[in-house]
């Protein structure tokens, strides 16, 4: 599902109104109780108040998502401020350091399935927040799947070209990311039948995948694709990729690269290859499109690798976008 991405800036007030908007109609569209779609409403205005106030500017990125039966709505507050001094007494309803009641941190933590907070002074705040639909079992929401995504479209239209999705079984999870070639609806068409294939094929390998989306795909303008499977029996990651979609495993703070073939799937491939790599109970999976570029690394974010992907992902975003094209980084923990 395709998120959006709405500027605040501390000049213009009605932007924080506009955030709240966006997000209770997103909520609705996706059949949210009142109750919900009102406490997401709370969540997004804090978030977007907070940083009218402290940071000036940034952004609130709200991500949908529906999975496994599920379905929620992440929210992303990200700017580079001066960040946060103390996360935990931020918590603390009373405290604020710009007049205010500083109910606000507090608040929005209680309305949250999963709530956590990034900041490092003088480098900014990411703040992360999941709303999911009343009607989960309080089970499920408490498993999460430590699962985050970004997907945005390039500024200006509203179809994006990206895509992204994830099958769980016991023991086995797979998943797929797909960039249209291009961007807009033609692109968005591509990766769109590439998801249709993967969901109906998910039981087999992801070379397997790749070869019946390559069939499907003739019929479109043609996308990049990796999937990866998880198999946590054997304690393997199972690769598979063509066309520029990034992925590697992370563990602690150091990165494992993972090979993607050349070509783009529905046109022209060479050799679909599929690659095996050890994953263990403390690896990440990140997969990314061309959107999001890859010189980041973890040695420059301490403390960051162990939080939840959705606020992982929201870090990357926000400091590596390219700003030039369609955007998705999904990021995975079992």
């Amino acid at each position: 599902m395709t998120g959006i991405a709405l500027p605040i800036t501390s000049s213009d007030s009605s932007q924080v109104g506009h955030a709240r908007r966006k997000a209770v109609a997103m909520a609705s569209a996706m059949g949210f109780s009142e109750l919900r779609q009102g406490q997401l409403g709370i969540v997004v205005t804090e978030a977007a108040g907070n940083i009218a106030t402290h940071a000036q500017q940034g952004e609130i990125v709200l991500n949908p998502w529906r999975f496994q039966g599920e379905s929620g709505i992440d929210v992303l507050a990200l700017d580079r401020g001066k960040g946060i001094a103390d996360i935990g007494r931020s918590l603390e309803d009373g405290f604020s350091t710009a007049g205010t009641l500083g109910q606000g941190l507090g608040a929005m933590s209680r309305l949250s399935s999963a709530f956590q907070i990034y900041s490092s002074p003088g480098n900014g705040t990411a703040l992360f927040a999941r709303i999911v639909q009343e009607s989960i079992a309080p089970d499920a929401v408490a498993k999460d799947y430590a699962l985050g995504a970004v997907s945005l479209p390039i500024t200006g239209e509203t179809a994006c070209g990206d895509a992204w999705h994830a099958v769980y079984s016991p023991g086995r999870s797979i998943y797929i990311v797909a960039d249209g070639l291009g961007h807009g609806p033609s692109a968005a068409e591509a990766a769109a039948e590439a998801i249709r294939i993967f969901v109906e094929s998910a039981h087999f390998s992801p070379a397997h995948i790749l070869a019946d989306a390559h069939g499907a795909l003739t019929k479109t303008r043609g996308a990049a694709v990796s999937i990866a499977e998880i198999d946590q029996t054997k304690g393997a990651l199972n690769y598979a990729g063509v066309g520029n979609i990034s992925g590697a495993i992370l563990q602690g703070s150091k990165t494992r690269s993972m090979v993607s073939m050349n070509g783009t799937l529905g046109h022209t491939i060479g050799r679909i290859q599929q690659f095996a790599y050890p994953w263990d109970k403390d690896s990440s999976l990140i997969m990314h499109s061309d959107g999001l570029a890859t010189r980041w690394n973890f040695d420059q974010f301490p403390g960051l690798s162990g939080r939840h992907p959705a606020l992982i992902a929201g870090v990357l975003y926000r400091d590596f976008c390219r700003k030039r094209d369609d955007v998705t980084i999904l990021i995975t923990r079992i």
